[in-house]
Order: C-alpha cells, then sequence, then structure tokens
C-alpha cells in the first residue's frame, strides 16, 4: 500500500470523536498568581492572600454557554503548587484560604457541579511542575506525590472530558533535575478518566505549536507516527543545542507529499490554544489586547471550521469575577456564534449525487439529521459531486462539509460551484482537506443550486452532512 492509503486506514478513538465533537471550549487560569499580578508565582506565596470574595460557580458556568463553549477547563494546579481543591495530600490549596469566608471552598467540586447542572462538560489543566512541594527534584518520591494529586483530582469530581498536562520543568533549588512518569501520568488519567483526552504533553491531542492562532491551511488529524508525543518526550531528554536542530514548525503534515516516505500513522488531531489577551492570566494591563468579537469570529472559522478544536482562555479577575469587556465581547460573540448556524438554507432544498455506494449510502443522508446515515459514492467515482438544488432562491454565506471520521479522513481538494438561476455553474470558492468539520465563508450570494466537486480524495470516502447557512 502507498503512504497515504495506509494513512487513510487510520481512524479516531471513541475518546478523540467525542473530544472533536466538542470543537470550542474555555481555560480558566485563576489562582495565587491572580492574586500578585503575575504568570507564574514561586510557590512560597500565603494561601490566605487567595480572597475571591465575589466568586459564583453558577455564573461562571452561565458566562461560558452564553459565549459559545462547549466546555470548561479549569488549571487546577499551576507551577506554584497552588490546588484549586481541598486535598488530603498538600496544605498548600484553596482550604488554607481562610480569609475567603465561604463554607466551601473546593473551586473544583463547584464548578464540576455547575457544569453537570447546565450540561457543559468539565476537564483540567494541571503543571507536574511544583515550586512549592519540597519533594520536587527527588525523582520517583515526587512522582508518587504528583500521582497522588492527579489520582485525586480525578476522582472526586465526576466525568472529566479533557486532561492537559503542562510540561513546564526547572531544576530545585540544589540543580536537580525531576524527571517526569509522563507514561505513569497517562496511567492513571486511563484508570479514572478512560474517556477523557490527553493534552498538550498527551498523546490524544495534539498541541498546535503556538499561542497566537497562526495556524496552517489544511490540518491533517492523521499525521506519521514520529510527531506522537512520545518522541517528543524522548527528543527532550536530548541536550538543548541539538534540540534546537531538530525542531523546526512543519507546515505540512499529512499531505501525499509529506509522508510519501513514511509507513507508519497516528490519528493526533489539533488543538489551537489562545488567550483572549496576551497572557493567561488576568492583568489589567493587558485590557487593550483583548480580542474583538470579529476577531475571534475568523479565529473560530480557521480553527474550528478547519478541522481543528479551539481552547480560548479566560482569566478571571482576583475577586472572582470576569472583567467586563471580557464578558461583553464573549457573550456578543456567543449570540452572533448561534445565529451564524440558525438558519439552514440547505433545509429547503433536495440533494442528487454523482454517485452512491450503495441504497444504504444514499445522497439523500447528507441532508438527513441522523448521523448514523452517510454517504459513499461508487468505488470508480474518482471526482464526486454533490448538487443541493434549493425549493425556491435563497442566500447564504457559508458552506460546512463534515466527514464521518469514524471511518476516518480522507478529502484533500474540493470545489464549490453556484448557479444564481441562470441555470449555469461558476465556481466561487475551493478547499483542501476537510476533517471533522470545513466551513467556507463566501460572500453573501443568493442561489437555486449548490454544486461541491471533490478532486482529489484517499481511501474510502464518506460524508456524514453538506449544509448550506
Amino acid at each position: 500500500m502507498k503512504p497515504y492509503e495506509i494513512a487513510a486506514e487510520v481512524k479516531p478513538s471513541e475518546r478523540q470523536l467525542n473530544w472533536q465533537k466538542t470543537e470550542f471550549y474555555g481555560l480558566i487560569n485563576f489562582g495565587l498568581a491572580t492574586v500578585l499580578n503575575r504568570e507564574w508565582t514561586d510557590g512560597g506565596v500565603n494561601p490566605i492572600n487567595f480572597n475571591p470574595e465575589e466568586f459564583n460557580a453558577q455564573e461562571w458556568v452561565q458566562f461560558f454557554k452564553d459565549s459559545g463553549f462547549k466546555g470548561m477547563v479549569l488549571n487546577v494546579k499551576h507551577h506554584d503548587g497552588f490546588c484549586l481543591w481541598c486535598s488530603e495530600h498538600t496544605a498548600y490549596s484553596v482550604e488554607s484560604a481562610t480569609e475567603w469566608d465561604v463554607e466551601n471552598r473546593d473551586i473544583v467540586e463547584l464548578l464540576s457541579k455547575e457544569c453537570k447542572e447546565q450540561g457543559l462538560k468539565f476537564g483540567i489543566a494541571i503543571s507536574p511542575l511544583d515550586r512549592n512541594c519540597p519533594l520536587y527534584g527527588s525523582g520517583e518520591p515526587y512522582n508518587r506525590f504528583f500521582k497522588n494529586l492527579l489520582r485525586e483530582v480525578l476522582t472526586k469530581y465526576g466525568d472529566i472530558f479533557y486532561v492537559r498536562f503542562d510540561g513546564a520543568a526547572e531544576p530545585d533549588k540544589n540543580g536537580n533535575i525531576q524527571e517526569y512518569d509522563w507514561e505513569g501520568y497517562y496511567k492513571i488519567v486511563r484508570e479514572c478518566q478512560p474517556g477523557a483526552v490527553i493534552a498538550l504533553v498527551g498523546p490524544d491531542v495534539r498541541w498546535y505549536g503556538n499561542e497566537w492562532g497562526v495556524i496552517r491551511e489544511n490540518e491533517w488529524s492523521v499525521v506519521p507516527e514520529k510527531y506522537s508525543i512520545y518522541n517528543a518526550i524522548e527528543k527532550s531528554k536530548k541536550p538543548q543545542k541539538k534540540r534546537q536542530k531538530e525542531e523546526k514548525y512543519e507546515l505540512d503534515l499529512g499531505s501525499r507529499k509529506a509522508i510519501k516516505k513514511e509507513d507508519k500513522f497516528i490519528w493526533y488531531p489539533c488543538e489551537v490554544s489562545m488567550s483572549i489577551r496576551d497572557r493567561w492570566y488576568y492583568h489589567k494591563d493587558d485590557e487593550y489586547t483583548a480580542k474583538t468579537k470579529d476577531k475571534l469570529h475568523k479565529i473560530y472559522l480557521s480553527t474550528v471550521g478547519a478541522n481543528c478544536c479551539w481552547l480560548l482562555g479566560v482569566p478571571p479577575m482576583k475577586n472572582g469575577k470576569f472583567a467586563e469587556m471580557d464578558t461583553q465581547i464573549l457573550k456578543a460573540f456567543g449570540y452572533d456564534l448561534k445565529r451564524m448556524f440558525n438558519y439552514k438554507v440547505s433545509q429547503i432544498g433536495t440533494v442528487s449525487v454523482s454517485s452512491s455506494l450503495s441504497e444504504k449510502f444514499d445522497g439523500a443522508n447528507l441532508l438527513d439529521a441522523d448521523e448514523s446515515k452517510t454517504w459513499r459514492p461508487a468505488l470508480g467515482d474518482k471526482e464526486p459531486e454533490i448538487t443541493i438544488t434549493l425549493s425556491q432562491k435563497d442566500m447564504f454565506d457559508k458552506v460546512e462539509i463534515m466527514e464521518n471520521i469514524i471511518n476516518g479522513q480522507h478529502i484533500e481538494e474540493f470545489e464549490i460551484y453556484i448557479d444564481n438561476g441562470n441555470g449555469k455553474f461558476k465556481k466561487i470558492g475551493k478547499g483542501g482537506v476537510v476533517g471533522y468539520k470545513r466551513i467556507v465563508k463566501i460572500t453573501p450570494t443568493e442561489v437555486v443550486r449548490v454544486k461541491i466537486k471533490i478532486t482529489s480524495y484517499r481511501g474510502n470516502l464518506e460524508l456524514q452532512s453538506v449544509t448550506l447557512y
């Protein structure tokens, strides 16, 4: 088999599939760094300084839902070691924040319960770096300590859809290097939360490589095995100069040209992560860096609309409230997001296709809300076509194409044509890979017919839906 044919056979795990459907979720960085107006603290700050007197879990979760997020990820322990849950393994936690005069200080418990109540997925971010724990740098004793924390937070708070490991490391005060037991950490996640993906430094979700939303034109979920986190961890143990020489940002990970010398592949889908401001924790002087609603729209289309998931950081202030500017921007964005994908123009149409593999894979399935119904072209159809004919002329400005990625990723290139009523098709757009979802934004246009031609694909092409908005 040719490399691209092997790649076409690779499929996601159930946890990866469920994560991909989450699409857009928010990350909260909140703790002693917030209080001190920093990004990192040294682990020596007294927890008594943590006093978010206006924190309200219900308000946080409602705000996330209003903003269009489908999940909330809480950074439960950053590099300073301060835990946002009441732990049996360390006193350096919210339990010691005695100036915060509330009955329950366990923020992880309060938010996880509220997410479940309001129908939002809940996930965690956690750093193995610990500037407070005296065991850090001791090797196995510290790894046991961190595993105890990890097991505790993964078993006390119900279902967790996502675990994000930070890879930051540094020598302890004596110059000792702490070697993290990544395999051991992963094993605990699999045992305690088998449905959770492991991201950033993890085998399930691939970090994009930057925090600014600079995005590849085509993002493959199937990539050569050499890009796996296990290889990255091994590389990180090499001398810095040698590592820097080997590391480079690849603009193409999955095309036929890029994989022509490969024979082993993995499903390793992409997450784009960034903050609504320049930094991850709240700083008042960052307000001028807040992304506008229009900027968020563009990033949404180039991430969620281009086969990625999007993690957006939203930092609270030290009093437990979100800044008014961030709140207004995100709520307006969430409102627009619902409106953008509310009216399906294709619902007033019928679909015809150039061929179908069988009656089971009929073209009409592309307009069916049932996700289990899909379309496959006949085996000999080299450039399959889909034509949607509307019952009356109508206007649309977005085309959404979704592959049935349960069976892999196949589309390499496609073209979009419209007929505005004169009986002739005119090409108005094109795209590359599709994967889970591709959204093509066009100038608002009145049409009676829309045709999508798939000009290049690999393996057994299978589409879940084509929708005009």
